[in-house]
């Protein structure tokens, strides 16, 4: 196997294409492991929440990722941005609250 830049592994030109040679990387290992623990976190979340509820929660990354870009790294978040953080979460909270006022009587 060739050593280099990327650690890919390296077979037969006919081969290529089915992308088999990314399976080299061990990048590509670890982010089939997140995704397996994403699945299977969002397995778990199904089995405790109502899908109504569990579906539009997981809508709030549009609003963590931008705000955590912003603290961590220093990212400057424009006036736009910001307005559709906001409208993120409001919708969070009209579609959530209904449901979780439900749970409570149940």
């Amino acid at each position: 196997m060739k050593q280099g830049a990327d650690d890919t592994a390296h077979i037969s030109e006919q081969w290529s294409w089915t992308g088999l040679t990314t399976l080299g990387s061990p990048l590509v290992w670890i982010g089939i492991v997140f995704v397996v623990i994403s699945f299977v976190t969002w397995l778990y979340v199904l089995k405790h929440m109502p899908l109504s509820v569990a579906f539009p929660a997981s809508q709030v990354i549009h609003a963590l990722i931008p705000l955590s870009s912003w603290i961590v790294l220093g990212e400057r978040i424009s006036l736009t941005r910001w307005c559709g953080i906001a409208l993120v979460l409001i919708g969070l909270a009209i579609v959530a609250r209904p449901v979780a006022r439900l749970e409570e009587k149940l």
